[in-house]
């Protein structure tokens, strides 16, 4: 029975230590202000303030698929921007 209890310890505590899974979406381009660093979707999803070490093409255009990988809750919505990535 102890051993029971240390094995279901032990396998929460392990769980707790594992990174979250990243969350993503994809969607079509509605705009892209490199100034800004505003990423706003063909549904008029912003992603502000997008960071300077995410990779976001100079000649990102309207209406180009991106798939943007984030880690995000449900209170505060998007927490950290991890990707951007452009579809063919």
């Amino acid at each position: 029975m102890a051993l029971r209890g240390f094995v279901l310890g032990a396998a929460f505590l392990v769980a707790g230590l594992l990174p979250a899974a990243a969350d993503s979406i994809t969607a079509t381009v509605g705009s892209w202000n490199m100034e800004t660093r505003t990423l706003v979707l063909g549904d008029k999803t912003e992603f502000q303030n997008v960071p300077d070490d995410i990779f976001v093409p100079e000649d990102l255009a309207a209406g180009e698929t991106v798939v943007i990988s984030f880690e995000g809750s449900a209170e505060d919505g998007v927490d950290a921007i991890l990707a951007i990535e452009v579809q063919p």
